[in-house]
C-alpha cells in the first residue's frame, strides 16, 4: 500500500518559521507502501530478518509515488536539489526492541548516491547506539558513509533558540544537524520507527525522533507534549528536512524499554511524507488499530502534542479531511 505526499506543495509551510496555523487550502499527503514479502516470515524482528530486495523495491516505489516521478533517480533529484551538499539521516536506535533498520536506510543511501551525493557526504546519526548491532549498522567516522552517535560525530553546538519556550536545550543541538564541523548537514532525512510510548507522549514517531538530535532530552519529559511540538518548530529541523520515511516494517504497539519484542507486530509498511504532524497522526491511528486488534485500550496519555503542533505552531495537518493518504501494495 502507499500514501503520497506532495513535497512541493507542503515545503513552503515547513520553511516558514512562525506560529501561524497552516493555510486550510494546503493539503498533506502521505505515501504508505505495504509489502508482505518485506520480512523472511521467520517471525523474528531484527534487521537480519528483512528481505533486502523487497525493502528496496518498497523504498523505490514509495519515493517515485511521493514525488510523482517516473524514475528513482528523478525522484531523489526532487528530494535533494543539490547533490554536492551533505545529507544527514536521523535514525532511531535507542532501544533494542524496535529501531530503524539498516536495510531500509541502505535503500535510501543507494538512492542518494544514484542522485549524485558522494558517500562521504552522507551521515547517519542518533543520540545513542544501543541498538546499532541489532539494526545492522556499523560505525564509521572515516571514509565513505559516516555512522555514529552525536558525540562521535562532533558533539553539540550553541544554537540560538529564537524565543521558543523550551528550557535547557535551546543551544544544544548536535553539530550534525547544526551544520557545523566536518559532519554538519545541509539536508535532513528523518527515518523514525512506529512505536507506542505509554506513560510519556503516547506515541513516538517522527517528531519525537528529534529528541535524539539534542542533548539533555530527558529534561523535557516533565512537559513532553509541548516540548515535542515546540522542538520541531526550530529552523534547523523545519528548513533542512527533505523527507520523513517511517520504518514501520515492525510496529511496537505497547511500550517496552528493552529487548523483549512480544509487543512488536510485523506490519511490513513504510510511510513517506514531509508533514510531521500528518505523519504522526496517521502513525498514531495505525498503532491504535493494532492495540484494538490485541484487545488493548488506546495509548495513554493521548498524544496531544500532535494537535498542539498543528493548532499552536502550524506545523501541519492533524485532520483526516486534510490528509491525502494513498496506499499501495
Amino acid at each position: 500500500m502507499i500514501a503520497a505526499s506532495s513535497l512541493i506543495s507542503f515545503l513552503p509551510a515547513l520553511q516558514a518559521f512562525s506560529k501561524k496555523k497552516i493555510k486550510p487550502h494546503l493539503r498533506s499527503k502521505i505515501v504508505r507502501v505495504t509489502n508482505s514479502e518485506a520480512t523472511d516470515r521467520s517471525g523474528n524482528k531484527d534487521n537480519a530478518n528483512l528481505n533486502d530486495s523487497a525493502v528496496r523495491e518498497m523504498v523505490n516505489s514509495g519515493i517515485k509515488k511521493f514525488t510523482s516521478k517516473e524514475t528513482v533517480e528523478e525522484a531523489w533529484k526532487e528530494i535533494i536539489p543539490d547533490p554536492r551538499k551533505t545529507v544527514a539521516i536521523k535514525v532511531n536506535c535507542q532501544i533494542t526492541g524496535i529501531y530503524t533498520k539498516a536495510n531500509v536506510v541502505k535503500a535510501v543511501t543507494d538512492g542518494l548516491i544514484l542522485r549524485g551525493v558522494p558517500p562521504s557526504n552522507i551521515v547517519i546519526y542518533d543520540l545513542t547506539d544501543h541498538a546499532f548491532s541489532y539494526a545492522g549498522f556499523e560505525k564509521n567516522t572515516t571514509s565513505g558513509i559516516k555512522v555514529g552517535t552525536n558525540s562521535e560525530l562532533g558533539g553539540y553546538s550553541w544554537i540560538s533558540w529564537f524565543g521558543i519556550p523550551l528550557p535547557y536545550i535551546g543551544n544544544r543541538f548536535c553539530k550534525v544537524i547544526a551544520g557545523e564541523g566536518k559532519y554538519g548537514c545541509d539536508y535532513l532525512i528523518n527515518i523514525p520507527v512506529l512505536k507506542a510510548l505509554d506513560g510519556y507522549s503516547g506515541v513516538s514517531i517522527s517528531m519525537k525522533n528529534h529528541f535524539g538530535s539534542i542533548v539533555g532530552c530527558s529534561e523535557l519529559h516533565s512537559n513532553i507534549q509541548n516540548s515535542i511540538a515546540a522542538l520541531n518548530t526550530h529552523k534547523l529541523i523545519m528548513r533542512k528536512t527533505r523527507l520523513i520515511l517511517v520504518d514501520a516494517i515492525f510496529t511496537e504497539y505497547k511500550w517496552f524499554n528493552g529487548r523483549n519484542q512480544d509487543t512488536v507486530d510485523i506490519t511490513n509498511q513504510l510511510l513517506f511524507a514531509v508533514d510531521p504532524v500528518a505523519t504522526d497522526y496517521i502513525g498514531w491511528q495505525m498503532i491504535e488499530n493494532l492495540r484494538k486488534n490485541h484487545s488493548m485500550n488506546p495509548v495513554n496519555p493521548k498524544p496531544s502534542y500532535i494537535h498542539k503542533a498543528a493548532a499552536d505552531y502550524g506545523l501541519g495537518n492533524d485532520e483526516l479531511k486534510n490528509i491525502d493518504l494513498i496506499d499501495i501494495s
